[in-house]
């Protein structure tokens, strides 16, 4: 199975996993890093490579992040290690529930390939999905 950090500002990585884990149930070898806004990098380093010991079981560990080029994902680029530990920016609810229901059956390239498509699908906007086109630009 492969194990995942959700890693990100605030108390967002907490809440994206609460709410997985009420739609899916159990999520094992599932975990939030909070990092702080005033986080000490090291402190927060050291919190990111003890959670990853628990939730790897030996074949892969994903780590969600929020945004490219932020604290966290820029903590966790220093854990990537090609398959073995990698790193998927922008992770939404879409994308945590698809990595849960599919986690146990694939290896770790192929859960971040179906999670990247899964989390760009998830991208929508409602008036094009329901036929009703409005005018975007807010010019009259």
């Amino acid at each position: 199975m492969v194990g995942a950090l959700v890693v990100t500002h605030g108390n967002l990585a907490l809440e994206l996993v609460n709410a997985a884990k009420k739609i899916v149930g159990e999520a094992p070898r599932l975990k939030a890093v909070v990092i702080d806004w005033d986080a000490d990098v090291s402190l927060a380093r050291t919190t990111i490579e003890e959670s990853l010991r628990t939730v790897d079981a030996g074949q892969g560990v994903l780590i969600f992040t929020d945004m490219f080029g932020g604290t966290p994902t820029n903590i966790s680029l220093t854990f990537l290690d090609p398959g073995r530990a990698e790193i998927v920016t922008g992770i939404n609810l879409p994308m945590l529930i698809k990595f849960l229901n599919l986690r146990a059956d694939e290896n770790l390239a192929g859960v971040v390939e179906q999670i990247c498509v899964k989390g760009r699908q998830s991208i929508q906007v409602a008036s094009d999905l329901l036929g009703r086109h409005a005018h975007r630009s807010g010019k009259d």
